[in-house]
């Protein structure tokens, strides 16, 4: 019923936050500029001040520093970020036509602005007429000189369209004027530094120039410099373009006297975001925009400078406005948003009052309805046993008909033990049902892989399907992680099996699917049974009722249990049914939260903690590790040298019923068997141990079974050890892993005991012809056994040169320089080379005694102190033992 409520407000939740966000379409645009200079800055200035006026608008600007390579990755990652329309200015009329295209081609409008490209694909231009402002130019100092007198030009960028067509049009103009001459045009790159080069070589080859066109103020002001510095006569005219409105600039220039002429060259950064926004919102437009010029003379300069700082305080102070503008704009949304949130907590405070009403009603007609039912529920709940009686009696019987019970005949009437356990928690549980009618019944979320108890649960009754030919099939993804009550998804599925199976005819199919749906699982169990009567489908959930077509029995408490358990876990449970087709009843299942876990809401909840003497492997949980360290630890310093020659195989796994089954197959194979509870434990074991072999599970608690095979494998002491791998995943993707980890093999879950065994068998076989190999001959044929075994070898045989000749040489000191126990490295030595540590060490230094003697001059005894032999006696001793014959045959004549 919460979580009902809880539905119903979230729609009107959502409303009122949905009412608060914006529906408008924001636009991006992406700004690539050629060159990064005064105006530019200007510009940039105007789109952000342009920009203001709409809401719904971004801009993002990038400068190309006259570099074509960078402005074709600028246009690219523009394009790349999704900007909704692109305006460029081009370096150059074709370098960057391809860039322009690809994104025009790719539905993104572009506008092209101050500058041309070559490219028809565009959607828009915005400029100056260029050529018409060289002719200006050009008329300007036509009427200077009268008609007469030498001019050179100083261009922009080569291959810029502002430089091609200013260059046009004055030429155009003095080409009217035959006693005007046009002595050189030469390219400065729109810079001043580069214009004062320029000057100085137009001054060199010309002794005589009366005037100077160049194509921007600042080149004008260079070439001026450049005049005034090789003391040219001051009566040169000097006229540029752009007239820009600040310190240093063209305007301030003419008005100074430093210039005659300039000519505005309009930024107009606002009509162009008006022209994207036009474009953007499919309102009509100007494919190509010309914008106005005009020309400044030392008659218009002063004005023309007092509009524009005026015009240049309106923008600081329109910047203020907006500023404060997006101050208001947040106080107002986090007021808003404040409004809102206040709205839903009344509404959720009252909510929750009603809801506390009616549940406390709820609640108090429950506990008088459960009460006139509990001699009814009592008188009733021994049927249900019936269930895990089901699973117990099969093995007990066929276990009973032999005369004479084994010790692993015992092992298995251990598991006929645990369903009886199972059986009296099933009483519990069904008392459950009286709990969860009166509202007491709570939950315990937990999270669990509900495949894998899934199949543990279907194999449970794989017995009896068996028996009857029943197909018993489960289909859920490899891995479905849930957070849940398992105690109570236990007990739903077990009822729901329970029943297919009963209601199934021989030869039939019971089939179980589970998968993620709705933030939560859906459960599906069917069978092919007789089905349901379409009359009895709407009672089927009631307490105590049975179908009237029901002939097996029953109490007609389970599918209530269901239910009731459903319904506490905040889920649903459905039943589709056809006669003479099968039933198949579906379960809902919400993930819970962990955060939330719900106390216990009287000390009758606490009836369904296991007691003591109970085992908890009875809940069908991963085992938690029981006794198995204090285990292990008394098997350590149970091991004596008795059993030296017994093969010892560790057994690593979270569920101790596997651990006992294992050793239990291990101590009647005649190995030795110890046990670890997860990967942590079992590496510790290890190392003390170092066991011949390792039977490993994959997923573990604290250390997973790869990981803790990794670790066997690269650890000095243990990498020559064998490792099985034990898991119920048969995908060949964990198979690989497994191996990539340096497992030696892989066994799926369920498992045979004579596999495992015979699998065991095989690796210590193969460990022993390995051995056997690298024993044969210490010396050379160390490269048969593993890299990690060799190198290990060879270490401990240059440990035992190094100090050859010590005769107090011994198994403590070794074992302290390579980092190990006298154990540990007794054990390692034994199992690769099949010789103690100490006869190896005796082995050494007899062959090293027979390669001194063989090369002479020195005498028995002094070869055998060389070698750490304390007396020569004892030395002749063992080179007979060894070689079989005398020292004194060895010796070189």
């Amino acid at each position: 019923m919460k979580v009902l409520r809880i539905l119903l407000l979230a729609p009107l939740i959502v409303s009122l936050l949905a009412a608060c966000q914006r529906s408008e379409k924001r636009y991006l645009v992406g700004v690539s500029q050629c060159s990064n200079d005064i105006w530019r800055d200007k510009l940039n200035t105007e789109l952000r001040i342009g920009s203001y006026y709409y809401n719904n608008l971004d801009i993002t600007i990038a400068s190309a520093n006259d570099n074509d390579d960078e402005q074709i990755h600028q246009i690219d990652s523009l394009v790349d970020i999704g900007v909704d329309l692109l305006v460029v200015s081009p370096n150059k009329l074709s370098t960057i036509s391809e860039a322009i295209d690809r994104a025009y081609d790719k539905g993104i409008p572009v506008i092209l602005f101050d500058r041309k490209s070559d490219s028809p694909k565009y959607t828009a231009y915005m400029g100056a007429d260029n050529y018409e402002i060289g002719r200006t130019m050009g008329s300007y100092i036509v009427s200077k000189l009268k008609g007469h007198g030498n001019v050179v030009e100083i261009m922009g960028l080569k291959g810029s369209s502002p430089a091609i067509e200013r260059h046009r049009g004055f030429v155009d103009v003095l080409k009217k004027y035959p006693n005007i001459h046009l002595l050189e045009s030469r390219s400065a790159d729109w810079t001043a530094p580069n214009a004062s080069k320029e000057m100085d070589i137009l001054m060199a080859h010309h002794p005589v120039i009366d005037a100077v066109f160049a194509h921007n103020d600042r080149m004008t002001l260079g070439a001026r410099d450049a005049m005034k510095a090789a003391s040219r006569k001051d009566s040169v005219i000097f006229v540029g373009i752009d007239a820009l409105p600040m310190p240093d600039g063209g305007l301030d220039a003419v008005r100074e006297r430093r210039m005659s002429a300039s000519c505005i060259y309009p930024t107009r950064g606002d009509r162009v975001i008006e022209l994207a926004m036009n474009i953007l919102e499919g309102r009509p437009y100007v494919r190509n925009n010309q914008l106005p010029a005009a020309l400044v003379t030392q008659e218009n300069a002063t004005l023309l400078l007092i509009q524009a700082e005026e015009l240049k305080r309106q923008y600081a102070r329109l910047e203020n406005i907006h500023g404060k503008v997006d101050d208001y704009l947040t106080r107002y949304r986090l007021q808003t948003l404040f409004i809102i949130l206040l709205v839903v907590f009344i509404v959720l405070i009252l909510g929750a009052a009603v809801w506390l009403f009616r549940y406390f009603a709820f609640k108090h007609r429950l506990a008088e309805e459960a009460t006139k039912a509990k001699l009814r529920f009592f008188t009733n709940v021994s049927h249900e046993f019936r269930t895990p009686l089901t699973l117990i009696s099969d093995p007990i019987e066929r276990l009973l008909e032999d005369s004479s019970l084994s010790s692993q005949q015992h092992s298995i009437l251990e598991v006929a033990h645990k369903n009886t356990r199972v059986l009296l928690r099933l009483v519990n549980e069904v008392l459950d049902l009286r709990k969860a009618q009166s509202g007491n019944m709570t939950t315990r979320p937990s999270s669990f892989d509900l495949r894998l108890q899934l199949q543990q649960w279907v194999d449970s009754f794989q017995s009896i399907a068996h028996q009857r030919n029943i197909s018993l099939l489960l289909t859920a993804p490899k891995q479905l992680n849930f957070v849940g009550d398992l105690h109570k998804v236990e007990r739903i599925c077990y009822n729901l099996l329970s029943n297919a199976v009963k209601f199934t005819p021989e030869a039939g199919e019971v089939k179980v699917e589970a998968d993620y749906h709705d933030k939560g699982v859906l459960i599906s169990v069917s069978d092919t049974g007789k089905g349901i009567e379409k009359s009895d489908i709407p009672l089927i959930f009631e307490r105590f009722f049975q179908s009237t077509s029901n002939n097996h029995g029953g109490t007609g408490i389970g599918l209530a249990v269901v239910k009731a358990f459903v319904e506490v876990h905040g889920g649903s449970v459905t039943v589709e049914s056809e006669l003479e087709q099968g039933t198949t009843f579906k379960v809902y299942l919400p993930q819970l939260d962990l955060k939330e876990k719900t106390l216990l809401a009287s000390t009758e909840e606490k009836s369904s903690i296991p007691s003591s003497n109970e085992d908890v492997t009875d809940y069908l949980s991963p085992s938690a590790p029981s006794s198995s360290q204090s285990q292990a630890k008394q098997q350590l310093t149970s091991l004596d040298t008795s059993e030296q020659n017994q093969a010892h195989v560790l057994v690593v796994d979270d569920h101790e019923s596997i651990r006992d089954y294992v050793s239990q197959l291990l101590t009647d194979a005649n190995y030795k068997a110890f046990t670890a509870a997860d990967g942590e434990a079992g590496w510790q074991q290890a190392l003390r141990l170092v066991p011949d072999l390792v039977v490993c599970d994959v997923s573990m608690p604290i250390l997973g079974g790869l990981e803790l095979c990794k670790r066997l494998k690269t650890h000095e002491i243990t990498s020559h050890i064998p490792v099985i791998l034990l898991t119920a995943n048969a995908l060949d993707d964990q198979r690989a892993e497994g191996y990539e980890h340096g497992a030696d093999a892989y066994i799926t879950k369920p498992f045979s005991g004579k596999v495992l065994i015979s699998r065991i068998e095989n690796l210590l076989h193969n460990r022993r012809i390995l051995k056997d190999l690298f024993a044969h001959n210490g010396e050379s044929e160390s490269n048969t056994a593993p890299d990690a075994d060799a190198l290990f070898i060879e270490h401990f045989k240059s440990k035992i040169k190094e100090k050859l000749s010590n005769p107090e040489l011994n198994v403590e000191d070794l074992s302290a320089d390579l980092g190990m126990s006298r154990v540990q490295l007794y054990r390692k030595i034994k199992a690769l080379t099949g010789s103690s540590p100490v006869e190896l060490i005796r082995i050494t230094r007899l062959k090293r005694a027979e390669v001194l003697l063989m090369h002479g001059g020195k005498t028995i005894a002094e070869v055998a102190y060389e070698v750490g032999f304390s007396s020569p006696s004892y030395f002749s001793k063992c080179f007979k033992d060894y070689f079989g014959c005398l020292p004194g045959s060895k010796i070189r004549s």
